[in-house]
């Protein structure tokens, strides 16, 4: 009886471990993808900045092997792992994410991707990099979007701009407009999605308890809804002092599935202990059945 109470945690404990087993992935078709130019200096050092400030808080500094504890562990990725990886496999990883890793087909242009694989292939020095395959001139909307925050109405407010003959630019009508604030894992939504008004302009409310950083500053991004890829776009992205002031503890401090091992939810520490218990109490019950069979057995030999 007592068994068939335990019986439930030990079926999440093993699916929870072979969930977190699973293999990611890769199409064949994506493994040979190749980025659309080379990997100069110059783009490496965009690459780098990026790479701070959207991986460095899961994945370190590359080669210092300084990742974040969770769980799986993000790794290193100037070793081996990563490195062994095709540019395509890398840039399909980026941009569809895993948990707790974001998708960042959502948070970065496909360039700035691109650039941060030509900053990791910079710790690669035998790293040779496949012939860039170009891209097909483009010929739908060039859209930019500008964002700004409206104090008398209390809004953000997104412009698009739409380039046309000679470099020229003009306001863009009818685009559709999504609004994220950045959160841990990723980017959050707010409202729903906007169409630029004769204008061009997008109005966005907010909610009124959206936690911000110890100053109330929340990380903002407007990006052009456009499934289909019928536009070359540019999002926006800004900081403003729209949230509510919170000092948040980060990923790691608190007791969570994501964080160290010592800080693992008490639960979660429970079942896995009485899993351990249980499974070594049921070998040693073998052991000694096994045990009294074989005393039996000479007995009755005798």
């Amino acid at each position: 009886m007592r068994f068939n109470k335990l019986l439930p945690i030990i079926l999440i404990f093993f699916i929870g471990t072979g969930i977190s087993a699973q293999t990611w992935v890769v199409p064949d078709d994506q493994k040979a993808v190749v980025a659309p130019f080379k990997f100069t200096p110059d783009r490496q050092k965009q690459g780098e900045q990026l790479y701070l400030k959207n991986c460095q808080s899961c994945h370190g500094i590359p080669t210092k092997d300084n990742w974040a504890k969770l769980t799986p562990p993000p790794g290193d990725l100037a070793k081996d792992k990563a490195q062994k990886q095709t540019d395509g496999e890398l840039f399909y990883r980026i941009t569809t994410g895993k948990v707790p890793m974001p998708e960042f087909r959502n948070i970065l242009p496909e360039d700035d991707r691109w650039w941060v694989i030509a900053y990791l292939r910079s710790f690669n020095p035998g790293y040779i990099q496949p012939n860039p395959v170009g891209k097909a001139a483009f010929t739908g909307r060039i859209v930019t979007l500008i964002m700004d925050y409206s104090t008398p109405m209390h809004k953000i407010v997104v412009t698009a701009n739409e380039q046309i003959k000679d470099d020229k630019t003009r306001l863009a009508a009818g685009i559709e407009v999504m609004l994220f604030v950045r959160r841990y894992f990723g980017k959050m939504q707010v409202e729903d999605i906007k169409t630029t008004n004769a204008n061009g302009q997008a109005l966005f409310e907010f909610p009124a308890d959206l936690p911000g950083n110890a100053d109330g500053y929340v990380e903002v991004s407007a990006m052009v809804n456009d499934p289909k890829s019928l536009m070359k776009t540019t999002p926006a992205t800004g900081n403003f002092a729209i949230g509510v002031p919170a000092n948040k503890p980060g990923l790691t401090e608190t007791r969570a599935w994501w964080s160290t091992r010592g800080k693992a939810p008490v639960w979660v520490l429970l079942a896995y202990s009485l899993t351990v218990l249980t499974v070594w109490g049921f070998i040693l019950y073998i052991v000694f059945s096994m045990s009294r069979i074989r005393k039996l057995g000479k007995k009755s030999a005798l």
